[in-house]
């Protein structure tokens, strides 16, 4: 297909906006009357509050009132929870008198002036009756304890099994992993800013969002209000990676707006995004796996721990995200995942990009390459004789999968990356480096390659139902505008759907308006979850304008009064095979509609995927260890990702790159420390977490392979969540190849390099 507009490349919608600091993002929202908003937090991680004295605190000038347990309401009720008909647990109050981490939330100061707020917060005295605190999962199984929650506390979702593991023949391996707990740093921190109209009884919330819906769900539940009098707009958004994904800031500026009558801002430091909003989850794992004579992986046993934090909010959700990928990568008889999710006194643990797939491929991806190493086999060549072969059907689940090419991602990624002359250039002079990157025996540095492969979604389907309801309406100039519920991060998701538009109708997406979320405009939508975008949305918009071009296509025929198999749609216009020379601006058309009662030119439409084609990916890389210092950095990265067809290839790449920089991150260097006693974050800003600069990057080569054979709008397929899944057991393979380790808990910080290497050469 000849595309003028999709594949090709372009910058994102906002990028001038941005670039001149002119882009309005939550924070930069000034609302007459507006109050600010700052939270009162737990000093402790487990404890009963019995007293609170606010006199000094209310005071300060500018105080004008304090909000806590005992005047807001106490609903409980779970931040993860898109719609209210979803079962799941409900823990958390708006706040709380029994704070269960460093950080939980007491009340808040409401005050004219932030700096008002901040000082009357370090003013409130605190009675808290401290209970013990359990700061790890195995602390809380252990036995007797003082409750953190009086339900929930240890969920232990569905076992999902098919086949019979333990039947299985064939040698058995096996393998404990362990991520730790991470934040998401995006550079926009969360801010919320709510407005209660008192007259009328409506709410109006502006926020940096992935669910306009879910947020008014929300806010619904906890005050009691009818969902028509509450107004949410997704504003401008500076990066999620998931941690906007739960709904946390919104209730609580609503009850400040509630308790006021005036607008409220709630906008967080970097100190209080990492302690008070969610974190990634700490996984600990325990894999056991089968295999036949020929080293095909038969069976898979798999026992998953997640540290929830203080409450559950999507982590039982997560372990059966995790368990129900089992079996859409590798082939296999028979597969048992046992998983626990458990309440402990530390930050809260939540939605992280990729949802269980990251977490998933780290401990399977491991395992191969540890079975790899074990049978004295190539990565690439013994991961082929257990991969699925195209248009599987899941055993769990039981979908297809697609296109689904896993043998020809990992050639072409080979290829790409120079695997097998990197291999052979290791075996003949070895892993030792100088200074010069020459190869030398006493060399400082040491360097390995490896490799990891993954499948990942497209949307929910059929794992809970989904659709995309869309209205395409054309103005009398001929632009058009695009009622659609989407909720761009900053990535290009907005351009995206311009372009789909643009390709549809023939004309310049820059024409094509597409205002993000709102719920008093939008159709209830599932939010931008599970990848489900441009697969989902992206096909709905592309069929909404499949139906405006043919009533475009209507009305030029009966305004020519000629065949409709003559006509199509070019640069704006219609046009006749039979008559080169004629054109019908739509203008044209939309004014002989409105002005022949024909009414407006708009398509309302509704699109319900019943695939989920699952992008497949491959993942190469270099890592260098430096041996004095213990330091480990990227060399080299290659990839290829089935994508099915990028509409804006340069920004898929820059998903990959971005998702490259996260990944190695894990691995490298970035770790949340909690205090051992208290949960307490230990390093909670940007000068002591540390991540990966871009500029410590290696180009990243990326190939996309585009089948155009998924569902998705022109055949597109997911990108942005596949493109970190892989990642991390990629580098780390590579790691371990420079090492010759077998390790499996991330981060490899240099003190543990060093470790290794010093238990090394003792032995």
């Amino acid at each position: 297909m000849d595309l003028k507009y999709v594949g090709k490349d372009d910058s994102v919608f906002n990028t001038q906006d941005k670039a001149s600091g002119e882009a309005l993002y939550a924070c930069d929202l000034h609302l007459p009357r507006m109050l600010q908003m700052k939270l009162i937090l737990s000093p402790v991680p487990h404890g009963r509050v019995k007293g609170m004295d606010v006199s000094e605190a209310l005071a300060v000038p500018g105080v004008v009132t304090i909000l806590d347990w005992r005047n807001t309401p106490q609903v409980k009720y779970n931040r993860g929870r898109v719609r209210a008909s979803e079962d799941v647990p409900d823990q958390e109050t708006l706040f709380t008198d029994h704070v269960r981490f460093v950080g939980d939330r007491i009340g808040a100061v409401l005050a004219e002036t932030k700096e008002a707020a901040e000082l009357a917060v370090s003013l409130v005295k605190l009675d808290i009756e401290e209970y013990p605190a359990y700061i790890t999962p195995q602390q809380v199984l252990a036995g007797p304890h003082v409750p953190i929650h009086d339900t929930d506390e240890i969920i232990r979702p569905d076992v999902i099994a098919f086949g019979d593991y333990d039947a299985e023949p064939g040698e058995e391996l096996s393998q404990l992993s362990a991520s730790s707990r991470t934040t998401h740093v995006a550079m926009e921190n969360h801010c919320a800013v709510a407005d209660y109209h008192v007259g009328s009884g409506e709410m109006e919330v502006w926020t940096g969002t992935q669910s306009v819906f879910g947020a008014r769900s929300a806010i619904a539940t906890i005050f009691g209000m009818d969902m028509h009098k509450i107004r949410v707009h997704k504003t401008p958004m500076g990066g999620s990676f998931g941690c906007k994904q739960e709904m946390i800031l919104e209730p609580l500026a609503a009850a400040g707006a509630i308790a006021t009558g005036r607008p409220v801002k709630l906008w967080l430091d970097r100190a209080e995004v990492m302690a008070c909003t969610v974190l990634r989850h700490p996984v600990g794992t325990f894999v056991r796996g089968k295999f036949d004579a020929d080293h095909k992986l038969t069976g898979v046993h798999l026992d998953i721990l997640l540290d929830a934090g203080a409450y559950q909010t999507v982590s039982p959700d997560y372990c059966l995200s995790m368990a129900k990928k089992i079996n859409w990568t590798y082939d296999m008889n028979s597969a048992e995942v046992v998983s626990a999710s458990v309440c402990t006194n530390t930050p809260v643990s939540g939605s992280y990009r990729g949802w269980g797939g990251p977490e998933l491929c780290f401990v399977m991806e491991n395992f191969m390459n540890l079975a790899a190493k074990h049978y004295g086999e190539d990565p690439v060549e013994f991961r082929k004789k257990s991969i699925l072969p195209p248009w599987s059907v899941t055993k769990v689940d039981n979908f297809n999968l697609g296109s689904l090419p896993l043998a020809e991602v990992m050639d072409r990624g080979a290829a790409l990356f120079g695997w097998e002359e990197k291999k052979e250039m290791l075996a003949q002079q070895g892993h030792r480096y100088d200074e010069n990157g020459d190869p030398d025996p006493e060399g400082r540095y040491l360097r390995g390659i490896g490799m990891a492969i993954c499948t990942h979604t497209s949307g929910y389907y059929p794992r809970r139902p989904d659709w995309g309801t869309i209205v395409v309406k054309m103005e009398e100039d001929g632009s058009v505008s695009v009622n659609c519920n989407i909720h761009d991060h900053g990535c290009g998701s907005v351009l995206a759907f311009q372009k789909i538009v643009g390709e549809v109708l023939s004309m310049d997406p820059a024409r094509v308006a597409i205002p993000e979320g709102d719920t008093l405009y939008n159709a209830i939508d599932n939010g931008c979850y599970t990848s489900r975008s441009v697969f989902v949305l992206g096909r709905s918009v592309m069929e909404t304008a499949e139906v405006l071009k043919g009533q475009l296509l209507d009305y030029a025929q009966e305004i020519w009064n000629c065949g409709r198999d003559v006509l199509y749609c070019e640069d704006e216009a219609v046009r006749r095979t039979d008559d080169p020379s004629a054109a019908l601006p739509y203008t044209d058309i939309a004014y002989y509609a409105a002005d022949h009662g024909k009414g407006a030119l708009f398509a309302a439409h509704t699109y319900w995927p019943e695939s989920n084609a699952g992008p497949a990916s491959a993942d190469f890389s270099e890592v260098e260890v430096d041996t004095y210092t213990g330091h480990c950095r990227l060399t080299d990265f290659a990839c290829v990702h089935d994508i099915g067809k990028a509409i804006n290839p340069e920004v898929c790449r820059s998903q990959i790159g971005s998702a490259v920089q996260s990944g190695a991150g894990m691995v490298f260097c970035e770790e949340v420390r909690l205090d051992p006693k208290t949960g307490a974050i230990l390093n909670d800003s940007l000068e002591r977490y540390h991540v990966i600069r871009a500029a410590e990057l290696p180009d990243v080569k990326v190939e996309f392979l585009e089948d155009g054979s998924a569902d998705g709008p022109f055949g597109a397929k997911s990108i942005g969540e596949a493109a970190l899944v892989p990642v991390m057991p990629a580098v780390l393979a590579a790691l371990n190849d420079a090492l010759g380790s077998d390790l499996s808990a991330v981060p490899v910080t240099p003190e543990k390099v060093l470790a290794y290497l010093e238990k090394e050469a003792g032995r």
